[in-house]
């Protein structure tokens, strides 16, 4: 299990000001803590981090020397600049479930048979630390067209450990020919310069 590390932040000091000085703010809370932490983590460390790791990776978070088995549980992130803001974790208790997200990668997405949709690309559960799931890698390359692939298919929900919140019925994969796709596209396009052409008709 991969560390990432932090201090505890300074007290009566802006976010804004660490921000400019290169750092991340984030917390810690969990039930086995008096406490929750305020953090902060270098900015730099952080982004590298984060290129393997993602909401839901359990982590050894620490924090001035002491180590926390922890979870990440969100990563606020600037939509405008995609500037790193802020990193929360949750501490882990081994005997206790917690409410987590698993992320869906594909895999092998220039080998996919066809045009590639997915409704839902997190999928809530419930787990013990030990039976947490990071990512679920889906190898695209293996389905073909017009085949569906839902959250009930998944190996985790066929796991008595884990608990899915998410609807079983909901797709996480389905494989659509690509000459559909592009019919429905272009018909798509043409409705609306037809309804264009009919609005523009009817304002003159």
């Amino acid at each position: 299990m991969e560390t990432l590390k932090a201090k505890t932040r300074e007290n009566g000091v802006k976010a804004k000001k660490l921000r400019k000085e290169g750092w991340v703010t984030g917390s810690l809370c969990g039930h086995e803590l008096d406490h929750s932490l305020a953090i902060q983590l270098d900015a730099n460390e952080a982004k590298k981090f984060l290129k393997n790791h993602s909401v839901g990776s359990k982590i050894t978070l620490v924090v001035d020397g002491v180590k926390y088995l922890s979870l990440i549980k969100s990563i606020d992130i600037q939509p405008a600049t995609n500037k790193l803001l802020d990193i929360n974790f949750m501490q882990l208790v081994a005997n206790e479930r917690v409410k987590a997200v698993a992320e869906v990668v594909f895999e092998n997405e220039d080998k996919a048979r066809g045009f590639l949709t997915c409704e839902v690309r997190q999928i809530e559960y419930k787990a013990l630390p030990k039976h947490i799931v990071e990512k679920v890698v889906i190898d695209v390359s293996k389905y073909k067209v017009g085949e569906t692939l839902t959250v009930g298919d998944l190996e985790m929900s066929k796991d008595k450990n884990i608990e899915v919140l998410t609807s079983p019925d909901i797709n996480v994969l389905h494989v659509v020919s690509r000459s559909r796709m592009k019919a429905a596209t272009e018909e798509t396009e043409e409705g609306v310069t037809e309804e264009s052409i009919e609005t523009a008709s009817k304002a003159s």
